[in-house]
């Protein structure tokens, strides 16, 4: 009886000394690189145009000793939460809607945890472009002073829009919309409005044109689709008045008499003259 004793003593000795030698290792994420989409959300990215509410992400890791897991989400004090994840699956939804322009990468604290150990890391999600922007004409509005001595093809103004879209979604290009009386014409990479070709301005016909510009982007990528942007601004042109044209009499011809009586320094006859450039008389 006594030696039965010892030995249940000894068995619960070498288990209690099993159980307490074992170790306890943290769960981890499995590390998939920047172009899956599982793992820790390293290096992920994502589109701006995607749709609030997609699943973009699968947190994924696992637990030496076979124990379940857990994930969480987690974000710096007072930044915008854009991602929700369901802790026992690790499905990552998209919640709040992105902007690159105003963002372009979101710093997640991803965890993972087995009910005794918790891991946290910090990863950057960057944020891709789309082309959700118009081209924005800068130094508005646009009113030009031209001279009407100004010869045919010289420069007379620059506009200027900007495009915050990359890539080809980003570059700008130039058009007047078409005009059957139009006396001018643009560059379209640089945005220099010029006098036609063999057309002159006259400030007596025509003191003020009014020009529509076009400012088109280069297309790009928007859910999916190719689409491209543009906006319209209106230049105003006032010709400034040249010495192109010299008095002119009025009434003419002129018949008068004068009597023989007549002393020096009598009014004999009035003429009228006048100068088209000042209007007056």
């Amino acid at each position: 009886m006594k030696k039965e004793q010892s030995s249940q003593a000894l068995l619960c000795l070498l288990l209690i000394h099993n159980t307490l030698g074992q170790s306890d290792y943290a769960p981890y994420f499995y590390d998939n690189g920047p172009g899956s989409k599982n793992g820790n959300m390293a290096l992920f990215s994502i589109s701006e145009d995607t749709a609030v509410g997609t699943h973009v992400y699968v947190l994924n890791g696992t637990d030496p000793e076979g124990d379940p897991v857990r994930y969480g989400l987690m974000f710096e004090k007072g930044s915008k939460e854009y991602f929700r994840v369901d802790s026992k699956s690790g499905n990552v939804n998209l919640v709040q809607e992105l902007d690159r322009e105003i963002q372009d990468e979101i710093s997640v604290l991803v965890s993972i945890t087995d009910g005794r150990n918790k891991v946290v890391e910090t990863v950057r999600v960057l944020v891709t472009d789309a082309n959700d922007e118009a081209p924005k004409f800068q130094n508005l509005p646009f009113i030009v002073d031209v001279s009407e001595d100004a010869a045919a093809e010289s420069s007379i103004y620059r506009v200027q829009a900007v495009d915050k879209d990359m890539g080809s979604g980003g570059s700008v290009s130039y058009i007047l919309q078409p005009s059957p009386f139009s006396k001018f014409t643009i560059d379209g990479h640089s945005g220099i409005l010029r006098i036609k070709p063999g057309e002159t301005l006259d400030y007596e016909t025509t003191p003020t044109h009014f020009v529509t510009v076009v400012a088109k982007d280069g297309g790009g990528k928007y859910k999916g689709r190719h689409q491209v942007l543009s906006s319209t601004a209106t230049i105003t042109i006032n010709v400034i008045d040249a010495q192109d044209m010299p008095p002119s009499f009025i009434g003419t011809p002129y018949f008068g008499y004068i009597y023989e009586v007549s002393v020096p320094g009598s009014e004999i006859f009035t003429v009228l003259a006048r100068d088209w450039r000042s209007r007056q008389s």
